[in-house]
C-alpha cells in the first residue's frame, strides 16, 4: 500500500479504527502499539529519495509534559521528512520539510508512575530501519528498553485517558 503522507494521519486512524480503537480514546498501549508496527510497513509517498535522508523512521516517547498538563504520556510517532522541492523557490539551496506523525497517549497519574519524567532516557530515539529484519531488530529493541524499566512496564500497562493522532510539521 502507498499513501500520501498528507493522509497518513487519516490513515493511522482508520487503522485503529479496524482494530476496533478508538483513536481518541485507545484503550491500550499495546493494542496501539500492534497496529503502529503495521503502520510502520505502509509506504509513504512524497518523501525525499536520496538514499542518506533517513526519510522515514520512528521513535517512542514518554514523560510528562506541560502540553499534557503534566500527566505521564506515551507517544509512537512517525518521523518523515517531506519532498517539497517542486515548490521551493530558492534556487540557491534546498531544504525539505520534517513532519511527525504521532500517537499520543495521556495517563492518570498514579504513584507507579511517579518518577516518569527523571528516569535516564525520555524516548528510544529514531530509527530509520525500513520492513524486514532491521526494522524488526529495532521494535525488538524498542520493547527492550521499555522492560527495562519499571516505571514504563507500568506505563504499558496502563490504560490512557485519551489519546489523539496529529501529523505536525517539526523543526
Amino acid at each position: 500500500m502507498l499513501i500520501s503522507w498528507r493522509d497518513s494521519a487519516d490513515v493511522l486512524r482508520d487503522m485503529l479504527h479496524q482494530h476496533d480503537l478508538d483513536p481518541n480514546r485507545v484503550e491500550s498501549p499495546d493494542a496501539a502499539w500492534r497496529v503502529f508496527r503495521v503502520f510502520l510497513s505502509v509506504d509513504v509517498d512524497g518523501l525525499e529519495t536520496a538514499p542518506d535522508s533517513d526519510a522515514d523512521g520512528f521513535a517512542v516517547s514518554w514523560g510528562r509534559y506541560s502540553w499534557n498538563d503534566g500527566l505521564p504520556s506515551l507517544s509512537l510517532s512517525r518521523h518523515l521528512v517531506v519532498d517539497v522541492s517542486a515548490d521551493w523557490a530558492e534556487t540557491e539551496w534546498y531544504q525539505p520539510e520534517y513532519w511527525r506523525l504521532r500517537l499520543d497517549m495521556v495517563f492518570p497519574d498514579q504513584p507507579t508512575l511517579a518518577d516518569l519524567d527523571q528516569l535516564n532516557a525520555q524516548d528510544s530515539g529514531v530509527y530509520y530501519e525500513r520492513p524486514g529484519p532491521g526494522m524488526d531488530n529495532a521494535l525488538r529493541e524498542v520493547l527492550w528498553e521499555i522492560e527495562q524499566y519499571p516505571t514504563l512496564q507500568a506505563l504499558w500497562a496502563s490504560m490512557p485517558l485519551r489519546s489523539a493522532v496529529d501529523l505536525e510539521r517539526s523543526c
